[in-house]
């Protein structure tokens, strides 16, 4: 992208919230990504950040903190897969109108207020006190009875659902976990997991990014999420298919699997679930509409004056993809009951 392009994240009216309240420690064991999603995530959740709050640009606030826009741009796009914020081409971001409520923020803004004041008391910096809580977290996820699963997709709604329908399923083998496709490094450096499961629309991307480190299972997903896409592809050239989503990125994600699966000549419309002059233009124009389950969540297919143009963008496992990381599970299992003999 040329200097001269605005991209999603970038805004060209002034920001309301700049770099200045934000602190990047450069010596830190803590990403700086992280750093930086974790303090706009609690200005979110704190209010100090309102709805509708507009964020620096991407370059400004590179600019700013001495970070590569790149950076700036990851945590951007991870704040709008949490639902902290929306972005819009040439309109920049700003914080949600309905951002994810938060169980007890302002409690643990002060139980992390009373940890520092102490670790200050006793000499340590507010880095070492966060590098311990780490650490702490870690030595509570090394390997336990249960095979440590974690499920990647590529929002935050999909990860959180299959995760617990996974738990479900293998709830006496497992303790599973999901997580974004772009954090599996992240997570992976900070925590133990015996396997990454995906589906397989991700599994080469999973694969690039655990990069041998554990292995990942790819798994199928029902035949009545290949129909969809199969009936989408099927369409008429000059069709509008509407495609609603918690944010930009998923709509992306669903525009690039109807790509792979060889859909040609069909013009996509998208809209993010807050933005109601895209969701006006689906409602007048749309063939089918495609709605996540964000969208289905939030009784957005109550909007639409013709329902029957309506489809769930979801899928549930097939039983093969089950019995795959079935196998994958008790393969673990083996491995670690041999381990003690051959130490002996």
């Amino acid at each position: 992208m040329s200097t001269g392009q605005l991209d999603a994240f970038d805004d060209p009216v002034g920001p309301a919230a700049t770099a200045r309240e934000l602190d990047v420690e450069r010596d830190s064991d803590v990403p700086i990504s992280t750093q930086i999603f974790w303090q706009l995530a609690y200005q979110i959740d704190s209010g100090r950040l309102l709805p509708g709050a507009r964020l620096a640009p991407v370059r400004e606030m590179g600019a700013a903190l001495r970070v590569n826009p790149n950076t700036i741009r990851a945590v951007y796009r991870r704040l709008a897969d949490a639902g902290y914020v929306t972005s819009r081409h040439g309109a920049g971001t700003h914080v949600a109108d309905r951002p994810p409520q938060r169980r007890g923020a302002e409690a643990l803004a002060g139980i992390v207020a009373e940890m520092l004041r102490r670790a200050a008391q006793a000499g340590f910096g507010a880095d070492e006190a966060a590098s311990a809580a780490f650490a702490a977290a870690a030595e509570r996820k090394r390997p336990g009875p249960k095979v440590q699963i974690l499920f990647a997709e590529c929002t935050n709604a999909d990860a959180g659902y299959d995760a617990t329908r996974l738990g479900d399923e293998f709830k006496d083998l497992i303790d599973v976990e999901g997580a974004l496709l772009d954090d599996l490094p992240e997570r992976l450096d900070r925590f133990h997991y015996d396997l990454v499961a995906t589906t397989t629309f991700h599994a080469d991307e999973a694969q690039a990014l655990v990069h041998g480190r554990v292995p990942v299972v790819a798994m199928l997903v029902g035949p009545g999420y290949l129909e969809l896409v199969h009936e989408i592809a099927g369409l008429p050239p000059g069709s509008r298919v509407g495609l609603v989503c918690a944010s930009e990125r998923g709509a992306e994600n669903i525009a690039e699997t109807l790509a792979l699966s060889g859909t040609t000549g069909v013009e996509l419309v998208t809209a993010t679930i807050d933005g109601e002059r895209d969701l006006d233009l689906i409602d007048r124009t749309a063939d089918v509409i495609l709605l996540s389950r964000e969208a289905i969540a939030n009784g957005i297919d109550q909007r639409f004056v013709r329902p029957e143009r309506v489809r769930r963008w979801s899928y549930e496992f097939d039983p093969a993809g089950l019995e795959l990381l079935r196998r994958s599970i008790e393969h673990v299992m083996a491995v670690r009951r041999r381990e003690p003999v051959a130490a002996g």
